[in-house]
């Protein structure tokens, strides 16, 4: 079993924490609000701050750390000042130690900002002395313990094997389909998969105003919608990218939906916006009859392209677009390379 630390004993923190304990890994949680910590401790649990941490028995540090949006930025001053302690700690132990990511950050966060500050702050080497990964969560803040125990995924993202052995370890009596990433994919996965749901959201509030606009019933709408369209219930529709959409009708309705909607003065921005972007990418790369024909047509845009650059070194390479992905009993391929995902 592991000895963890918990860094950041708020919702997350503590839902993980609980989580493992129940599997009967070793956990302490640490943070920096006295109140958090005799709340812990009055509830039976080992808590108390970064500087009480005995380093030599410590296998896993767990990265909780709020990170806040100021007027629409992330701060990450917190996450940073936590990983900074931790690789004091790491300094002061020859012992393997984890270091795994599990707040939301931006792409690139892990790699390009918090292991430089583990390296500095250890004076040791990432992948050599000490392992770093990022492992999202998808937690419902009403049913965070609860979603930890019976996750339908994790995503554990390291660029190095011994750290995702571990992790695969940890995480593997959970019983859910783990895919093994690198940390800025992991970091990608996470706002992708937020974003995706409040575009969702959006989308159907619009469909709603219209509805209302109609004097239509727009749950009933909605409710249908959920059952009748493809990328609904194939959760691999749409999202292979690289081509636009195409086809007999997904152009042809699109547009004159969008024409309709606008000769009344109505609005419609996502659609507006998705119409948008698949023209843009029509530009460059042609929408495919079917899904089968997807890598035939990237390999002629990519031959294209290296040619043009032997002309044109400035030009640019495309990127984006809609298309279904392709799912097999071992990978979710992508962009040329697969995934490792252990269904258990």
């Amino acid at each position: 079993m592991a000895r963890m630390v918990i860094v950041g004993s708020g919702v997350v923190g503590q839902a993980t924490g609980k989580g493992f304990s129940k599997k009967g890994h070793s956990v302490r949680y640490v943070d920096v609000n006295p109140q958090t910590i005799a709340k812990l401790r009055n509830a039976g649990l080992s808590a108390g701050t970064i500087d009480e941490v005995v380093w030599d028995n410590v296998d896993v540090v767990l990265l909780t750390v709020s990170t806040p949006s100021v007027n629409g930025k992330i701060v990450l001053d917190h996450i940073e000042a936590a990983a900074r302690q931790v690789g004091a700690g790491l300094a002061k132990t020859d012992h393997y130690v984890v270091v795994v990511v599990r707040s939301t950050v931006p792409p690139t966060t892990t790699e390009e900002r918090i292991t430089p500050i583990l390296e500095r702050a250890s004076g040791k080497d990432a992948g050599i002395d000490f392992g770093v990964a990022m492992n999202p969560e998808f937690l419902r803040q009403t049913n965070s313990e609860q979603d930890f125990a019976r996750p339908w995924i994790t995503v554990v993202g390291s660029n190095d094997s011994r750290t995702l052995h571990i992790l695969h370890d940890i995480y593997r009596p959970f019983g859910a389909l783990i895919v093994e990433c690198t940390p800025t994919e992991a970091e990608m996965i996470k706002y992708v998969n937020n974003i995706f749901n409040a575009v969702k959201i959006s989308y159907f509030n619009e469909v709603h105003d219209i509805c209302q606009k109609l004097g239509i019933d727009s749950n009933l709408v909605g409710a249908t919608v959920a059952r009748s369209a493809e990328s609904m219930w194939n959760p691999l529709y749409g999202t292979r990218g690289g081509v636009p959409y195409g086809g007999a009708c997904l152009p042809k309705d699109t547009a004159a939906f969008m024409s309709w909607v606008r000769e009344r003065g109505w609005d419609h921005l996502i659609l507006e916006a998705t119409i948008e972007t698949n023209h843009r990418l029509e530009a460059r790369v042609p929408a495919v009859a079917s899904p089968d024909k997807i890598d035939e047509m990237l390999e002629k845009v990519h031959a294209r392209e290296e040619a043009a650059q032997n002309v044109f070194p400035t030009a640019g390479v495309f990127g984006g677009g809609t298309a279904p992905g392709i799912l097999d009993g071992e990978h979710i391929s992508g962009n040329g390379k697969k995934a490792p995902i252990e269904n258990n």
